[in-house]
């Protein structure tokens, strides 16, 4: 061996060795996902995420009890607004975010699970004001949709193709409070967040009505940021713990224990 073949050698064995030496470029909480798993939602959603309930909600506790089937030991969740949360989880500064209904924009920042439930919105109108007997009055009207809340189903296709216009306060109770003063024409919630809401402002379920047609009717998601360095396997083991749920009936016990 020549004296040049020596030193390219002796040099490659010493990279070779340095290299093996150093840590793996992963996260730090790569090796301890299953000892704590952190996660964010929003509140006052009931009765799926909303910290007046037992547990933070059902499909809170499902989220829980997932994880916790599949060997996870802390299974944390922080309160945020829904515009902060979604922000978070896509940014992978936490591990994962719930519930959320699929549309278009999302499915490119984020990965969704196998379905937990479904849920429908409506439109909703103050009595003393103009009553809507059908999706297609809602044409030309304004809706009020809270920031951070997708525009689903056929709410989606009204404002895509610019037949209503959405109005978007920080809350749901800041919705009613403005169709009860008449300045937006109909406000798209769900029945529970819709009498949560009501309650919150301070107003009568008396004065309100919705359309007796859904406008949507949509699966909700747990979700993980695309940019989350874990996010298949955290997708992969909450959708087994999901399937496990399914399989001995906790699931269904969990959801019966409200009415939406």
């Amino acid at each position: 061996m020549t004296f040049a073949v020596r030193r390219i050698f002796y040099a490659a064995v010493t990279l070779a060795s340095f290299a093996a030496a150093m840590p793996v470029n992963v996260p730090a909480y790569a090796d301890d996902l299953r000892q704590e798993m952190r996660l964010v939602t929003g509140d006052a959603f009931p009765p799926f995420a909303d910290r007046a309930y037992d547990g933070g909600g059902i499909v809170t506790e499902v989220v829980r009890r997932s994880f916790v089937a599949m060997g996870y030991q802390n299974v944390s969740v922080i309160w945020r607004s829904w515009l902060k949360g979604f922000e978070m989880t896509v940014e992978g500064r936490v591990d994962g975010t719930f519930p959320y209904a699929q549309t278009p924009s999302r499915k490119k920042l984020v990965l969704f699970s196998e379905p937990i439930t479904n849920l429908s919105a409506y439109g909703w109108f103050a009595r003393k004001h103009e009553k809507y007997d059908d999706n297609i009055d809602l044409l030309g009207k304004s809706l009020c949709l809270p920031l951070g809340h997708g525009e689903l189903g056929h709410t989606g296709k009204l404002l895509a193709s610019g037949q209503a216009k959405r109005v978007s306060p920080p809350d749901m109770k800041t919705c009613f409070k403005l169709l009860a003063a008449g300045r937006v024409d109909s406000v798209v919630s769900p029945v529970p967040e819709a009498l949560n809401a009501m309650s919150e402002a301070g107003l009568s379920p008396d004065d309100f009505d919705h359309i007796g047609q859904s406008l949507s009717n949509m699966p909700l998601y747990f979700v993980v940021g695309v940019s989350h360095p874990l996010a298949q396997r955290i997708i992969k083991d909450f959708n087994a713990g999901l399937a496990v749920l399914r399989a001995n009936g906790e699931l269904e016990k969990i959801l019966s224990q409200a009415r939406y």
